[in-house]
């Protein structure tokens, strides 16, 4: 490793330290993990997050940057990045780096300066602004900090699954596949980098905290499992992604109300209370930040789409029944039948993430068809099973349900490949239940050969009859060859289970028991393992001419780029405030406003064109971006060029505060300062009466004049203005967003009231 130096084993260092933090507190407080799961546990994630952890990589997809102005020229790796990750680098990324910045800075990250007209950032979930995984990563820079934030996903998910199979009554092994099927399962590789993620490794820890609640002993196990749910409740409500959330804390409930539902009456309303008030505890917690995006979420794109009155999308044209709903639930068992998108040829519905998450091995699948016979029960297996029947049928959609959701308030979210969260997480519970069962020696080989025919039959078809329709041989080395690797851990499955091993030879039962956790880690590795390919230190946003020159010259204008060059957000990361913004969260109004200069989207990206319209001179934008050899129209003049890039200038932007009518020979309001959700001013002595500006305004700005309330409100649209009376020298612009000082009442209540029930009395003095 040429470019390796001791400083690439300090996140690895870091992550270890964390890790043996929390299975030394597991241990001390909880229930302790065996040493050989441990070493399980860190011997898959060594190929997964190694090279970013100790060698020197960085777990972005930084080899995409490539394909955009202004980085064409630099030299491609191998392997190259995974093209489904770009929100990584234009979304998630961008986000993160604005809430480090205001940490950094000792301010609340409450506002978003750098993106479009602003936006909110504590209100925007997917910045996660008070992520606990998030925020263990902060000591180290953000492009190392993302492999320890995934590894710490895969870790949670991994302990916190194999504990909570355990205390479902499961002995090791079994609980042991059952961890490794879920914490190397698709939702959570596949989305990895993704806010998503940290619901997928948070659902064991929710699970086992009830388990733990469920507890009441002398020695104070009960308050400690309060503390752990209201702990996990805090970080899934954290977590970034709404919808996830929503899906993982129904879960969480239906599991309580099943483990209440089987206790004696007296009992069950003290679980229920007790549970009850750590998750409320959590969730008051997480008042600061989902309060705002409660309030501002509704002005949003997401919003604006979910509340189209077709809700649920009517099925590709020419395409069967059959063949939708082969494309919906095929590439649960077969992820490669359809392509990979990892390799730029997919032909499913969307893509292998969207369709394929649910995936959680083939020996997974067989065990957990074995889980329908079955004659005796575990703790919450019927709850597991209702779980996987009720989002097959969800994602399947079958007549008549598409009508239902389309008439029901945000029907499709109802009915989407988030549920692949709640599926796979069943598979691997159901699959732990069945390799006990036959631990205990209560399992039906005849049942096991008969699922294992018809699960190779629908392999063997899946994978057989759904070529490339344009092209029947692409992508065929890859299909065939999963083909054959599932059939034969297939095989190796059926044989575990079928051989009478403790009647031909009594220590090989055990071995066979043993070896079910290595076909389950072995295949998932494969399946996943190419999903996230870590890109080398030196891609980690270089800065060549084109960039260096607007750092240098932009000062508190804005830039812009036009088509696809230099994508929205990522300009952010380089300290450079762009007009544009990409984010399923950006104010719906912007976008509007942002409509005379949108020439296309390209999925939920804008890209601009027109760039001698009057528009971006209200925007402020002073540079735009294009493509080497493009020419600049009046009254812009070409400022830079090179091989990567060239850069229009507009020599008369607006600055983000001014009057009107405006004038050239004065601008009229100075910034003294602007940080973030804070803009201070001077006022000059003579001077009209409207402000204006170009700052999104949502209703959380609040307007200053000479330190006392002044009212402002919307003009040209979404953006700030207010009408100034006579006299006053000084404006403070801050921003608060609607739900904040609620929020922070609400945390303060609940810590309070946290502290109150959860510490032990005061013990009496000696008489």
């Amino acid at each position: 490793m040429p470019d390796w130096s001791p400083a690439d084993l300090l996140p690895g260092l870091w992550f270890g330290l964390l890790a043996i933090l929390l299975l030394w507190a597991l241990r001390r407080w909880y229930d302790p993990v065996p040493l050989p799961v441990a070493v399980v546990f860190f011997a898959v994630l060594s190929p997964l997050f190694g090279t970013v952890l100790f060698g020197g990589k960085v777990l972005l997809p930084l080899d995409d940057l490539r394909g955009q102005v202004p980085f064409r020229e630099l030299a491609p790796t191998v392997p190259h990045g995974n093209p489904l990750q770009g929100d990584l680098l234009e979304l998630v990324a961008p986000s993160l780096a604005a809430v480090r910045s205001d940490f950094a800075a000792g301010r609340w990250p409450l506002w978003n300066a750098r993106v479009g007209a602003g936006m909110p950032l504590l209100a925007d979930p997917q910045a996660q602004a008070l992520q606990p995984l998030v925020l263990l990563a902060y000591p180290l820079p953000y492009a190392r900090a993302a492999g320890v934030t995934a590894a710490l996903r895969v870790l949670l998910a991994l302990v916190f699954g194999y504990l909570l199979l355990r205390s479902q009554g499961l002995s090791a092994g079994p609980s042991l596949t059952g961890a490794l099927a879920f914490g190397l399962g698709g939702f959570l590789l596949l989305w990895a980098g993704w806010p998503l993620a940290n619901s997928a490794a948070l659902l064991p820890l929710l699970l086992y905290a009830l388990v733990r609640c469920d507890i009441r002993c002398a020695d104070g196990a009960g308050r400690r499992g309060a503390l752990l749910l209201a702990i996990a409740t805090f970080a899934l409500a954290t977590g970034g992604h709404p919808e996830t959330f929503v899906y993982a804390l129904a879960l969480g409930l239906a599991f309580l109300l099943d483990r209440a539902r089987r206790r004696p009456a007296g009992r069950r309303l003290g679980l229920l209370s007790g549970a009850g008030f750590a998750m409320a505890i959590g969730l008051l917690a997480a008042a600061p930040a989902l309060l705002p995006a409660a309030a501002y979420l509704p002005q949003s794109l997401r919003a604006v789409r979910l509340a189209d009155p077709v809700a649920v999308p009517s099925p590709p044209a020419g395409v069967s029944t059959g063949d939708l709903l082969a494309l919906r639930l095929l590439p649960i068992a077969a992820p490669n039948a359809y392509g990979n998108s990892r390799f730029l040829h997919y032909w499913g519905l969307a893509n292998t993430n969207e369709d394929a998450s649910a995936f959680a091995g083939t020996a997974t699948l067989l065990l957990a068809l074995l889980a329908l016979g079955a004659r005796r029960r575990f703790p919450q297996e019927r709850l597991m099973l209702l779980v996987a029947g009720g989002t097959l049928v969800l994602l399947a959609r079958p007549a008549g349900l598409d009508g239902l959701l389309a008439a029901l308030p945000l029907g499709r979210a109802l009915a989407t490949p988030r549920l692949h969260l709640l599926l796979g997480f069943s598979l691997a519970y159901l699959a732990a239940c069945t390799l006990e069962r036959f631990r205990l020696g209560e399992g039906r080989r005849p049942a096991v050969a008969a699922a294992a025919v018809l699960l190779a039959a629908l392999l063997v078809w899946g994978y057989l009859s759904h070529p490339s329709p344009g092209d029947p041989t692409r992508l065929a080395v890859l299909r065939f060859g999963w083909l054959r690797w599932q059939l034969r851990f297939l095989a190796a499955t059926a044989l575990l289970l079928i051989v009478p091993w403790k009647r031909l030879w009594p220590p090989a039962a055990k071995a066979a028991l043993a070896a079910m956790p290595a076909l389950v880690a072995v295949e998932l590795l494969l399946a996943h393992l190419p999903a996230n390919p870590p890109s080398p230190r030196r891609l980690a946003f270089p800065v060549n001419p084109a960039i260096r020159f607007l750092q240098d010259n932009i000062g508190d204008d804005r830039m812009a780029a036009l088509g696809r060059a230099f994508p929205p957000n990522l300009p952010s990361l380089y300290g450079l405030a762009d007009a544009r913004v990409y984010n399923p969260m950006a104010p719906a109004a912007y976008a509007a406003a942002l409509a005379p200069i949108t020439s296309a989207w390209g999925g939920e990206v804008p890209e601009l064109g027109s760039p001698a319209h009057p528009l971006y001179r209200f925007l402020g934008v002073r540079y735009l971006m294009a493509a080497p050899g493009e020419s600049c129209p009046p009254p812009l003049t070409l400022a830079f060029h090179d091989s990567t890039a060239a850069i229009c200038e507009r020599h008369d932007p607006l600055p983000r505060l001014f009057f009107l009518p405006f004038t050239s020979s004065g601008k009229g309001v100075e910034v003294d300062s602007s940080e973030g959700g804070w803009i201070a001013a001077r006022l000059p002595t003579s001077r009209t009466a409207l402000l204006a500006s170009s700052l999104y305004q949502d209703g959380g700005w609040r307007l200053l004049l000479d330190r006392r309330p002044a009212p402002s409100h919307r003009a040209f649209g979404p953006f700030l203005a207010a009408a100034l009376p006579d006299g006053g020298g000084r404006i403070d612009l801050l921003y608060r967003p609607a739900g904040l000082l609620a929020g922070g009442l609400l945390a303060a209540l609940g810590l309070a009231l946290g502290l109150a029930r959860g510490c032990p009395p005061p013990r009496k003095g000696l008489e």
